[in-house]
């Protein structure tokens, strides 16, 4: 598959140095050992004497093996405005509980006019390239922020995945309690990152979400969802920048610039941007601990959560694949259900 198939693209994988929380503790380990989960369709290279069957594989080989074969397994779609982000999971918990590890990740992108044939195309290309098997898949669960796009997985995922979808929605059983206005109106991902959080930690959380739009979601110590702050997202705020300037230029990608003192016009954008979105998320972050008391965990995902994340001051954890993780917990809590 080439990387510049539009609906099917996969991120060329980089090594990354192990995240780290404000204090320097590693975070959790994965696949590869390098804070991200393995993208699809990306195997271990193996030595000629491994291949000659001389060494045996190590256990990092052995175990996606074993994933990616004939255990059941489960898809996990996150889809956001930008992105269709993708979380293939064992079906079944690990021996000491909690949440496994999502053993291949990937992305699509978001058009809203793109049919259930050409996107069922496109996941089945993914999963063949991940050698991921369709006999074994035991689950699909969904959150959409794009309701164009419900429709589409609905159609598409009984007819090009063989198993019908469960969409996150206002009937669906979270485990969260939603202490919301009107709860309809909370979006999907939202409510999957505080079941996510809460399941995780077993405290008073905030969940800071750097996707298109920045999200932030207070959970109290019982697990309800208070509600929180939403604001433009780092690109979005770029794009917005450029286009609605006549002189400023279409900046690249959100980055941290070298020094808060811009010496040309990027290098400006790039430091009022990155700067100003750390301000205001530890400004937003200062006034919904005051209203919520106590000590609540602070935790980042999306996106950009590893570049901003460790400048945010309060950060204590950063999980980039939450969401996927909260939408299989809300696939095996709606097993039981009729």
């Amino acid at each position: 598959m080439r990387e510049t198939d539009v609906h099917s693209r996969i991120p060329r994988h980089q090594e990354r140095p192990p995240l780290r929380d404000v204090d320097g503790e590693k975070l959790r380990p994965d696949v590869e050992g390098h804070g991200l989960p393995r993208p699809f369709g990306r195997v271990p290279r193996r030595s000629g004497a491994d291949r000659r069957g001389g060494a045996a594989p190590d256990r990092n080989e052995r175990q996606l093996r074993e994933e990616r074969g004939g255990s059941p397994w489960v898809l996990a779609i996150d889809i956001g405005n930008t992105n269709i982000t993708l979380g293939a999971f064992p079906a079944r918990p690990p021996a000491g509980g909690g949440v496994p590890r999502a053993f291949a990740t990937g992305r699509l992108s978001t058009h809203r006019h793109t049919t259930a044939d050409e996107y069922g195309l496109s996941l089945r290309q993914v999963l063949d390239h991940a050698g991921l098997s369709l006999k074994a898949l035991g689950g699909v669960v969904v959150a959409s922020v794009v309701p164009p796009l419900d429709e589409v997985f609905r159609d598409l995922c009984p007819r090009y995945l063989g198993c019908p979808a469960l969409f996150v929605g206002p009937e669906t059983r979270t485990g969260v309690e939603i202490r919301y206005d009107r709860p309809a109106e909370v979006g999907a991902d939202r409510i999957v990152n505080a079941a996510a959080a809460f399941a995780r930690f077993r405290r008073a959380c905030i969940v800071i979400d750097f996707g298109t739009a920045t999200t932030f979601d207070c959970v109290d110590d019982r697990g309800a969802y208070l509600g929180g702050a939403i604001a433009p997202g780092p690109q979005m705020a770029a794009e917005s920048l450029s286009q609605r300037t006549a002189k400023l230029p279409l900046m690249g990608a959100f980055r941290k610039p070298a020094r808060a003192i811009g010496k040309n016009t990027l290098d400006s954008m790039a430091s009022g941007l990155y700067h100003g979105y750390v301000g205001l998320s530890e400004g937003i972050l200062a006034r919904l601990k005051a209203e919520m008391g106590g000590a609540p965990l602070v935790l980042a995902t999306g996106g950009l959560s590893p570049l901003l994340g460790k400048e945010i001051g309060g950060i204590k954890e950063i999980v980039p694949d939450l969401t996927l993780e909260g939408l299989w917990l809300i696939w095996r809590l709606n097993q039981g259900k009729k």
